[in-house]
């Protein structure tokens, strides 16, 4: 281990002599992702890609006073960890906004406020996000008035972990035109109001965009110093590879020049998002589609992002039926959803060979888009590979037509472990018998691709397949933990499942030779260890022969 820390001081690592290795993990447990060579001791790396790999010692040849070596001693080595649904410029972001993830009541979100007030200026924004309700002793959120008075002059908002709804304070309000006169509920969107028709703070999807709170950072430079925070942050949980959901503005101005200046330590496959509500707006953005898809060395267009629906915890789920917990509300679509205007859009997409991943939380949200899915002709979809992103809530007639048609399960295991918590007071208990329906998808041949929806929760991996294989919640309970998969297949899940959605199948997602020298050393051997998956920390990242990341 010594010399991978003198390599990394030097910042980049030295060139090999003939016949050896850029790199060698020896003495490991390695897990290959390869059916035809499932396990190894040892990997080699070779001008950024696996060389050879086996059991016993590497060959001699293959190491000289240049190679870095890695020392496992037995613990666990696997390929490089994909996560196929991240959101950069929000997890980018967050390291810049008020973090209130650790609020474990209204009273204490309202203390995390003041806090910040007292470091802001008067009449600056104090932005938020990541507070959940459902666990607090009394789990009403704040009304806009209580945010207030926390703040003093400050407008405040406060976006809810999923992103699916936020509170606003009464100041951020009246900036915004928000009173009891109006405006009306946008399309796709609901304004939380009191018995008197005043505002309560509360604004749910497509409201949100009403109130124009600042962003984290205003220059492109400022968000890029916030981009390589998040890069370096994906590193440290084993990340190499992610389908990055976000603006054509991310991808353009912070993800391609950071690639072309070397400081893109992951390998981006772009969906874009956030084109705007109309067909129209959306027209445009498949215009700028429309072009080579490489885009830089590591970032490589994909498709676009669509919207079904909301989510379970805001109530926003499109359901076949009412909220147990809410008589009379099933949710609803979202505004491209609504009108039908998304089907027009996926069409659109198909083609022009861009893939459709499009969020559906609820089981009517997810019926209808594997019925718009259905429609695509089966050569094309073949080819596309649309996605279904979440596919959370399902009714049981549904779960086996994501393999009968070939859409991908995008799923994020560790949102389980959240939405496990408050699902049944939801949806009851024989329609959580087919959430989070890992087992039953699996078992019917769909293909499984992980990831974690970062910044909504934490995008760890290991996090992630804790939640896939105990089954465990947030608050220390467990979820349909029939629905649970192996070690084996939450891995794979995350490795050759999400290359097969992101379309990087063949040279990525495996340690195999040929394949892009991606991989993660852990600090214990998984498949051994009688620990919680999520206690768990990664050694080292390795992204195409380059360690990107070490702990010391």
């Amino acid at each position: 281990m010594m010399q991978l820390f003198a390599a990394l001081a030097l910042g980049a690592l030295a060139s090999a002599g003939d016949g050896a290795a850029d790199l060698v993990v020896r003495d490991g447990r390695v897990w290959t992702a390869d059916p035809e060579q499932p396990d190894a001791e040892w990997v080699a790396i070779m001008d950024g890609r696996v060389h050879s790999l086996g059991m016993g010692e590497p060959p001699a040849h293959l190491i000289d006073e240049d190679t870095v070596v890695l020392e496992a001693r037995g613990r666990s080595v696997l390929p490089g960890l994909i996560d196929a649904h991240v959101h950069l410029a929000g997890a980018a972001e967050g390291f810049a906004l008020l973090d209130v993830r650790g609020a474990a009541s209204r009273e204490a979100l309202l203390e995390l406020v003041a806090r910040r007030a007292a470091a802001t200026d008067a009449g600056d924004w104090i932005v938020g996000r990541g507070w959940s309700a459902e666990s607090w002793p009394d789990p009403r959120a704040p009304r806009a008035d209580e945010l207030q008075a926390a703040a003093g002059e400050r407008p405040v908002v406060l976006v809810r972990m999923d992103g699916h709804s936020l509170i606003a304070s009464s100041r951020a309000l009246e900036l915004a035109g928000i009173d009891a006169e109006g405006p009306a509920d946008p399309a796709g969107g609901k304004i939380g109001r009191l018995a008197d028709g005043q505002p309560d703070g509360a604004l749910y999807e497509s409201a949100m965009g009403l109130v124009d709170a600042p962003s984290a950072a205003d220059t492109v430079e400022g968000r890029r110093a916030l981009m390589r925070q998040a890069l370096a942050q994906a590193n440290a949980w084993g990340l190499t590879q992610v389908g990055a959901i976000d603006s054509r503005a991310t991808i353009e101005q912070e993800l391609v020049p950071l690639d072309s200046a070397g400081e893109l330590t992951l390998r981006v496959r772009a969906t874009v998002r956030d084109a705007g509500p109309t067909l129209s707006a959306w027209s445009r953005a498949l215009a700028w589609l429309d072009r080579p898809r490489t885009l830089s060395p590591n970032v490589e267009l994909l498709g676009f992002k669509g919207f079904m629906d909301g989510s379970l915890g805001s109530h926003t789920a499109w359901m076949l039926a009412d909220f147990d917990d809410a008589p009379g509300n099933v949710g609803f679509p979202l505004a491209l959803a609504e009108t039908g205007e998304l089907k027009t859009l996926i069409d659109l997409a198909a083609d022009r060979g861009l893939q459709p991943a499009v969020h559906a939380i609820g089981d009517r949200a997810n019926r209808t888009i594997l019925d718009w899915y259905e429609a695509i002709p089966v050569e094309r979809r073949a080819d596309l590979r649309p996605r279904v992103e979440h596919a959370q809530h399902l009714a049981p007639e549904d779960v086996g037509r994501f393999a009968e048609l070939g859409v991908v399960a995008s799923m994020q295991p560790y949102h389980k472990a959240d939405d496990g918590r408050y699902a049944q007071t939801r949806i009851g208990p024989v329609r959580c018998a087919t959430s989070y329906a890992f087992r039953d998808l699996v078992d019917s041949g769909a293909t499984l691709a992980f990831g974690s929806d970062w910044p909504v929760v934490s995008a760890d991996p290991l996090l992630g397949l804790a939640a896939a294989v105990e089954a465990g919640t947030l608050d220390g309970k467990t979820f349909v933990p029939e629905q649970s998969l192996t070690l084996d297949e939450a891995l794979t899940a995350y490795t050759r499942g999400a290359a097969f959605a992101l379309h990087s199948e063949g040279w990525s997602g495996a340690l195999i030779p040929g394949y892009v020298g991606d991989l993660v050393l852990v600090d214990r051997d998984l498949f051994a260890s009688e620990e919680s998956l999520a206690e768990a920390r990664v050694v080292a990242t390795v992204v195409g022969g380059r360690v990107v990341f070490a702990r010391d």
